[in-house]
């Protein structure tokens, strides 16, 4: 093991690719097909899932902005198990790299794309949540803002691994970065971990926080039922943040030993195989998550794995999945505040009524001195008592 120790590669930050080992190593790694298991899990469980919340946001029902989001973070995951983790295992059990220059450089930029488009869907959804909650006053981010912001995370994603693309060699059947200078590789690592796990982490845990301290602090009995569903929510929001923060965790540690000459070791290099399957798993835990703590998504899964259709819509309410903008917090507010109109109209109707009931009194009153009439009008129906009235002399 000590001549592959000597000639290993670490693939930088993003590109997640196994070192290569050499011939006589490969032998002595008892845990390669455990490995080749555990990738498979991943890339079945996480293909099936991420497609599942995909499709699901096509229900009307559940097309609001968080999920939007969050199909986002499904496609970005998607992709990783589509592409990155069968590459990845296989390149580990025939300890050569078989796709030539051009996936030698594609699939580290992959997987660096999907990366950045995860932190920053992450970000996004905490946003959205901190905008809704805290500042409901504020105006509520519309599906189109939603798209435009998705749009922006995604350039954004294809510029930062463009170094991975000048970096990244194919050479004697082993693919790896080739630096100009150690320095320039540490900074790259460095800005990396930063930009991409430490600094949003920091921004996400600061914004959950901020949501729930808002919700325990609020004592609106009338909208119980609104903090109950926004609860319900950002505990699943929250899992999804600190599952990133786990799997993602030992990958850059390890990552950031070896490019700044940690000793190696057999313990450490199983420590960094399984950092790199653990940030792979991230891919196929959310849907998971989704699953067991969102009664929705939950149903949502079922039906689609039943191939059942969604149910048919009244026409009156055809456009509601079309132009779905509220959540169900705003639906709940919403219908409070008619609730309070309509108590404020039967109030006011009230009032009107007993108003009447005062004046036909009033009136009732000022014509009691006319009493004498009344005995032989009251026997008459009420046109010949009109008549009767008309032609009466007028005394002068």
């Amino acid at each position: 093991m000590t001549e592959y120790f000597s000639q290993r590669n670490f693939s930088n930050v993003t590109s997640t690719i196994p070192p290569t080992l050499q011939p006589q190593a490969a032998y002595e790694d008892k845990l390669v097909w455990l490995r080749v298991v555990f990738y498979g899990v991943i890339s079945i469980v996480g293909t099936v899932g991420n497609a599942l919340v995909i499709l699901a946001y096509r229900n009307p029902r559940m097309r609001s902005v968080t999920n939007l989001f969050i199909a986002n973070l499904g496609v970005a995951d998607l992709t990783v198990t589509l592409i990155n983790v069968p590459i990845t295992v296989t390149y580990s059990v025939l300890q050569y790299w078989p796709f030539g220059e051009f996936l030698c450089k594609a699939i580290p930029f992959i997987l660096g794309v999907t990366l950045f488009s995860s932190v920053g869907t992450l970000i996004a959804i905490a946003a959205d949540r901190y905008r809704a909650i805290v500042h409901p006053l504020l105006p509520r981010i519309r599906t189109r803002h939603a798209i435009m912001i998705i749009a922006a995370i995604w350039i954004a994603a294809f510029i930062y691994p463009i170094p991975l693309i000048i970096y990244q060699h194919f050479t004697e059947g082993r693919c790896e970065e080739k630096w100009s200078t150690e320095k320039a590789k540490r900074i790259f690592t460095v800005a990396v971990f930063a930009a991409l796990y430490l600094i949003p982490l920091i921004a996400i845990s600061v914004l959950y926080f901020l949501i729930c301290h808002n919700l325990n602090t609020s004592e609106s009995s009338t909208q119980e039922g609104a903090r109950r569903a926004r609860k319900s929510v950002i505990r699943m929001l929250v899992v999804v943040v600190v599952l990133f923060t786990v799997c993602w965790l030992p990958y850059h540690v390890m990552m950031m030993y070896d490019n700044f000459g940690g000793k190696m070791t057999g313990t450490v290099f199983q420590l960094i195989m399984f950092g790199f399957w653990l940030s792979f798993a991230n891919s196929c835990c959310n849907p998971i998550v989704y699953a067991v703590l969102n009664r929705n998504y939950r149903k949502e899964f079922g039906r689609l794995l039943r191939c059942q259709a969604p149910k048919a819509y009244r026409k009156s309410g055809s456009q509601h999945g079309k132009n779905r903008r509220f959540s169900l917090e705003t639906k709940t507010s919403y219908k409070i505040t008619k609730l309070s109109l309509n108590k404020k109209n039967s109030t006011n109707e009230d009032l009107s009524m007993e108003n009447k009931a005062m004046a036909n009194s009033v009136q009732g009153n000022s014509s009691s001195g006319n009493s004498s009439q009344g005995p032989k009008d009251e026997k008459l129906p009420k046109k010949q008592q009109s008549k009767v009235k008309k032609t009466k002399p007028i005394m002068v």
